[in-house]
């Protein structure tokens, strides 16, 4: 299923020996010199520009073609006026650069023209083994090889890869994750895909040994069967969480404005989710939840949840939300249901899963403890949902010691601590 041929081009695409940035001019507010100063930022090194009016820029030697510049370079990154962009690609195919990324706008994405100067561009490139990452994008960032698409990004990589038909988010996920701690591999602002497109990218963080946790928002997929199918495949392996973003008349519409892309309906969307293995989102609040608790948290063994709750109704609740996600009730053996019958007080509690601490267990939180490493030890518990706490100051820390010594996975929400 996979395409072995563009995994190497897209490997190299990300590791490249060169990069050569075209159109960074000395103009207050050029784009090209931003990006410049995100390489130079992260540490690239081997940077060249090309522009017809500049002799450097940040101090890095400017050419007025691709093809003057000597050193070797696999990846361009173009910031010129969509006229140009067809000679620009040309050069580039003829110096044996590898990969273009077109940050230019003003494509399939607006008019006719932009559309006609699209596929010349897409036939130039394919003459000639480069392939295309845009238009309409803003790059790459790989801090592993120092890429970077925008100014002050982490150094530091992650296991986190992600794809975007917006370039923006692309750049907002980097930074709003690394104020939480997460660093990632790969992401790729995918533009207008007039080239290489989601199942592409899909593929390729799919079997990266940097990547373990796949991210994405789309407006549309080109290539409907084949990233079905890779979804499939690699969701069993990796988490590939997903924001759709166009499943509604409206923002099909601005979809189609933004990218070109086509969306496609609702209802075949939500089918897609099903049946692939993808975790659904509907926010950038709600990505980047899901994106801390596959990070933070290892992934559990198997379905089987313990919930134990210092509130009956809370631990109902939870019971549900749990059996809506797909969980299971985890059935205690009766050496853990002796053990809980010798912890838990025996007024307004209940030992059965969920299980009930009571009100006692708000001025008790050694109950918390106590039942955790009870749960922990309990060979059909896969994982174990904490719900409420107490209200002790150092009950957090508490809770956090057991954790460490039991072999489940453990959530802790809702607590109440000073």
């Amino acid at each position: 299923m996979k395409d072995w041929k563009t995994i190497e081009e897209l490997e190299r695409i990300f590791h490249p020996r060169g990069v050569v940035v075209v159109g960074a001019s000395n103009s207050d507010g050029n784009l090209g010199r931003f990006f410049l100063e995100g390489f130079i930022q992260l540490g690239f090194e081997n940077l060249y520009v090309v522009h017809p009016n500049e002799q450097e820029v940040q101090r890095v030697k400017a050419y007025a073609t691709v093809r003057e510049i000597s050193g070797e370079v696999d990846l361009a990154v173009v910031f010129s006026p969509r006229e140009t962009v067809p000679q620009i690609v040309r050069e580039c195919t003829l110096k044996g650069i590898k990969g273009v990324v077109i940050c230019t706008s003003g494509f399939g994405e607006k008019d006719g023209e932009g559309r006609r100067l699209e596929q010349e561009v897409v036939e130039i490139a394919r003459r000639n083994g480069t392939r295309l990452i845009g238009p309409n994008c803003v790059g790459i960032y790989c801090p592993s090889s120092r890429l970077a698409n925008f100014g002050f990004l982490p150094k530091e990589s992650g296991p986190v890869g992600m794809f975007s038909h917006s370039g923006s988010l692309s750049i907002m996920f980097i930074i709003a994750a690394a104020a939480q701690g997460v660093r990632f591999s790969k992401v790729v602002s995918c533009g207008n895909e007039c080239d290489l497109n989601a199942a592409d990218f899909l593929a390729y963080l799919g079997q990266d040994p940097e990547t373990s946790i796949i991210l994405a928002y789309l407006e549309g997929v080109k290539q409907g069967r084949r990233f079905c199918q890779l979804t499939r495949e690699i969701s069993k392996e990796k988490p590939i969480i997903v924001w759709k973003g166009g499943t509604t008349e409206v923002g099909a519409r601005a979809a189609a404005s933004h990218t070109g892309a086509l969306s496609g309906s609702a209802a075949v969307w939500e089918a897609v989710f099903k049946q692939t293995g993808m975790i659904k989102v509907d926010s950038a609040e709600e990505m980047l939840d899901y994106l801390q608790a596959f990070y933070f948290l290892p992934l559990p063994r198997g379905n089987r949840v313990a919930i134990a709750s210092g509130m009956g109704g809370l631990g109902v609740a939870t019971a549900d939300a749990c059996i809506e996600s797909g969980l299971e009730l985890a059935q205690l053996s009766a050496h853990t249901g002796r053990r809980l019958e010798d912890i838990v007080p025996t007024v307004g509690t209940c030992t059965d899963n969920p299980i009930d601490l009571g009100m006692a267990s708000i001025f008790n939180p050694q109950l918390y403890i106590d039942t955790i490493e009870a749960l922990g030890k309990d060979e059909g518990v896969d994982m174990l949902l904490i719900t409420s706490g107490s209200w002790e100051s150092d009950y957090m820390k508490r809770v956090l010691a057991v954790v460490a010594e039991v072999e489940v996975v453990v959530a802790v929400a809702a607590v109440i601590s000073t």
